[in-house]
């Protein structure tokens, strides 16, 4: 009778240790699983983190960019200008101002560009002879004129264009016995248009411009005194 109560005993105790490990096995296995649910959410929480923030500073240096550009847009001037071409020059006539070095005085004359048979001619008002050359490309002009076809010496009337009616330079020149050399400044505006079409030269304008900040800073001055 005592064994049979042993052994009855002995395999309660068996069943009560079996279903302590199976609870704590499946205890283990709960928060095993329940930890790598919490790093699953936390690895997305932080990722989800990170594509916010990224898209944020994204943003901001976007907004940042667009800013600087604006900025930079509203640095520039714009400027209007026309571009001349060869054909601008045909049987054309100036009135062209020269002061030679060392010369207080304008020597006014008159010059025609002139296409024929294929030659560029400058017939000058002066009974001077020369030719003429425009290169559209860096809108240069330049009118020559020889005396006694070139033994004497040549002049080249030259400078870069802006303007449809009005243009400006330096002359250089050169003679049997001297090099070439700058001897001179012109300026000249187109004949046979209209006054009010051309409007007023750009050598002029500037001049109003210098006389309109003098104007500002003598008056400035004179509040500060």
């Amino acid at each position: 009778m005592i064994s049979r109560y042993s052994n009855l005993f002995v395999i309660a105790s068996l069943l009560a240790i079996s279903s302590a490990f199976t609870i704590q096995t499946n205890t283990r296995s709960a928060v095993k699983n329940t930890s790598s649910e919490f790093q699953r959410r936390t690895t997305r929480t932080f990722t989800s983190n990170v594509v916010l923030k990224a898209a944020e500073v994204g943003s901001e240096i976007k907004t940042t960019q667009n800013s600087e550009e604006s900025d930079d847009d509203d640095d520039w001037e714009y400027e209007d200008y026309e571009t001349l071409t060869e054909a601008d020059f045909y049987q054309s006539e100036w009135k062209v101002g020269t002061v030679m070095e060392g010369k207080d005085k304008i020597k006014e004359t008159w010059c025609r560009l002139v296409v024929k048979d294929g030659e560029f001619i400058a017939v000058w008002g002066d009974s001077g002879d020369g030719k003429w050359n425009f290169d559209p490309n860096s809108q240069f002009l330049s009118i020559s004129k020889e005396s006694f076809g070139g033994w004497l010496g040549k002049k080249i009337w030259a400078g870069t264009l802006e303007d449809f009616y009005f243009m400006e330079g330096s002359v250089r020149g050169w003679g049997p016995l001297s090099s070439a050399s700058v001897v001179g400044q012109w300026q000249a505006k187109r004949l046979g248009v209209d006054p009010d079409e051309a409007g007023t030269a750009p050598w002029f304008e500037s001049v109003a411009e210098e006389d309109e900040t003098n104007i500002a800073v003598s008056e400035t001055t004179s509040d500060d005194a």
